[in-house]
């Protein structure tokens, strides 16, 4: 028996699977976008979809979310997620 592990959207609060979300994950003063499961640290989910990352980005969940100060990380986090999409 297969249990299915769900995950909330930082951007628009949907409820899914966590393969059909984008992870960030803060692990040893180092954000990781869509690291494997064995990167263990603070982690958020964001759907793969245009508005979402940019909620994210202008409510600024990457900065409360995983509690992290970096502002020159976050800002090549936001970037590579622009491009994802």
């Amino acid at each position: 028996m297969t249990r299915t592990v769900v995950r909330k959207c930082q951007g628009c609060a949907k409820i899914s699977d966590r393969e059909n979300f984008i992870k960030i994950t803060l692990n040893e003063g180092k954000l990781h976008i869509n690291p494997s499961s064995k990167v263990l640290g603070r982690s958020l989910y964001i759907c793969p979809d245009i508005k979402c990352i940019k909620n994210v980005i202008k409510k600024k969940r990457l900065m409360t979310a995983l509690k992290f100060k970096n502002f020159e990380e976050i800002q090549t986090v936001e970037a590579e997620l622009l491009k994802m999409v």
